[in-house]
This record gives structure tokens, C-alpha cells and sequence, in this order.
């Protein structure tokens, strides 16, 4: 009864499979849909994070060169602070030396002043510390020289020797002698041959022979000598009094100059070449030569 009545019932709903076809049909295209979807947003989510790698490694590359860059700044600027570093280390040496040698010569100044005094009062030695970097000691003619003569007189022999030995203990510092005459001929009896430059440069050399000499053995590198003639008056030659006043002779005390790196290598002693030991013959095989023969 009861399966007849179904039948009964199925038969008055005939649209009843075909409703559930076609919500089957919309369930599968709705999964189909909603697959689809998702496909999209995982190839579309991919693009993203491949674009995104490729801006990464752009970026990335662009770091690195920018590091790379700031590497060579940092090396210039190290070099640079070196470089400046070095500088200002060999400007404090200059100027520690200086105040060094400034030292010396003002207590070599000091010396001569005591051990000059009666020549000082007399007006026949002048010390000069006026000019920068040097210590000036002018001594007259006539403490030295008989008129035209340029043989050192016995008193202008030892008053040498005391100024030689003060300069010569000043460390670092040369001595240059340069000696001063005038346009007037020559007195009777004097080198009347010599002109006012060769009597000049012959006292100047008389005198560096004389530093050079013992008691004061100034070494002689430290030592030049020059003829000025008449042309490097102290005062104008208008008087007698100027007249002796510009002959005389000039012993200057300047720091000396340091030679450059490459005169420096020159002046190196060469080191004696390598003497190879020759090679002593083998006493068997000198036995056998001699035993061939």
C-alpha cells in the first residue's frame, strides 16, 4: 500500500528529478566557479611575490653598490685624515724645532755677549738677532786685518777662537762668513793687485781657515765663505766712521738646511757588493782526472 502510494505520489511530481539535476548542476558549476577563482588569486598572489623578489633583488643591488660606494668614501677619508694627521705631526716637529734652535742661538747670543764685552763696548763687534732664523756676529776690520791685508792680525786670531768655539757648540746650524770692504784703493803697502772682491773673498777664506783650525774645528760643511767687495754697506759710505763701519767681517748663524731625499740616497755609503766563496774542487774527482792522465 504504502509503495503504492509513493509511486502514486512520484508520478504527480514529475519535475522533481529534474530539480534535483539541475541543483546538482548549479552545485558543481558554483564549485567549478569558486575553484576557478581561486586558481586566479594564486597565479595573480605568485606575480605578486615574483614582482616582489625582482624589486627585492633590485633593491638589494642597489645597497650593495651603495655600500661599495661608502667603502670608498670612508678609505678617502681615512686616507685623507692620515694624510692630514702626518701633516700637522710634521708641522709640531718644524715648529718644535725651531723653538729649539731658537733657543740655542739666544743662549749662544748670551755667551758671546760675555765673552765679548770689552769688544762690544769698544764698537768693534755688533751682534744682530733682529733678522728671523739667524744669529749675526760682525766683526770690524781693524779687530782683524791690517788695511789691505787679508793675513789675520794676532788679536783677530783669538778673538776668532771665542766666537768660533760659541758658534760651533750651536747643534744644527752653519756658519757663513762674508767679508766687506770699500771702493777706496787700497793703503800703502797693502795687495795693491787685488781688487775689493778678491781682497773680500780672501779675507772670508782666511777666516774659514781659521774656524776650521784648532782650538776651534768647525766641521766644514758647516762653513761658506763669500766676497761681498763694497756692495753691501751697512751704513753710507760718506765718512771716514761709515767707511770703517762697512769693512768688516759678517759670521751669520742660520739652521742648516736639509738636503732632499734624493741627494740623501746619493750621499748613502753603497754597501760593499757580495763576495761569492768559489766553490773548492771535489779532491776524488781531481784524483781521478789526474789518475786519467
Amino acid at each position: 500500500m504504502e509503495a503504492a502510494r509513493s509511486a502514486a505520489e512520484w508520478r504527480r511530481k514529475p519535475w522533481l528529478p529534474w530539480a534535483l539535476l539541475a541543483g546538482v548542476g548549479v552545485a558543481a558549476a558554483g564549485g567549478g566557479l569558486m575553484a576557478s577563482q581561486s586558481v586566479s588569486a594564486l597565479l595573480e598572489r605568485n606575480a605578486q611575490l615574483e614582482q616582489q623578489a625582482l624589486e627585492s633583488e633590485a633593491r638589494v643591488e642597489e645597497l650593495q653598490l651603495l655600500r661599495a660606494s661608502m667603502e670608498r668614501r670612508l678609505k678617502v677619508l681615512e686616507q685623507s685624515q692620515t694624510g692630514t694627521t702626518a701633516q700637522h705631526e710634521s708641522e709640531s716637529k718644524k715648529a718644535r724645532e725651531a723653538d729649539a734652535q731658537f733657543a740655542r742661538r739666544e743662549a749662544a747670543r748670551q755667551t758671546l755677549e760675555k765673552k765679548l764685552k770689552a769688544e762690544l763696548a769698544q764698537g768693534d763687534v755688533w751682534l744682530d738677532a733682529s733678522r728671523p732664523e739667524s744669529l749675526r756676529v760682525e766683526l770690524s776690520e781693524r779687530l782683524l786685518f791690517e788695511p789691505g791685508q787679508s793675513a789675520l792680525l794676532p788679536k783677530g786670531q783669538e778673538v776668532l777662537t771665542r766666537v768660533g768655539t760659541v758658534l760651533a757648540s750651536v747643534g744644527g746650524h752653519a756658519v757663513q762668513v762674508s767679508s766687506h770692504t770699500d771702493e777706496m784703493p787700497s793703503a800703502p803697502g797693502g795687495e795693491t793687485t787685488e781688487t775689493s772682491w778678491e781682497l773680500s773673498s780672501r779675507r772670508a777664506t782666511t777666516v774659514v781657515r781659521a774656524l776650521l783650525g784648532a782650538p776651534v774645528s768647525m766641521a766644514p760643511e758647516r762653513l761658506s765663505a763669500t766676497g761681498q767687495a763694497s756692495f753691501r754697506p751697512e751704513v753710507p759710505m760718506d765718512s771716514p766712521q761709515n767707511r770703517l763701519r762697512n769693512r768688516r767681517v759678517e759670521l751669520e748663524l742660520t739652521p742648516m738646511p736639509v738636503p732632499p731625499a734624493s741627494l740623501l740616497a746619493v750621499l748613502e755609503p753603497t754597501p760593499p757588493p757580495l763576495v761569492t766563496a768559489k766553490a773548492q774542487p771535489d779532491p776524488a774527482k781531481s784524483g781521478k782526472r789526474s789518475g786519467r792522465r
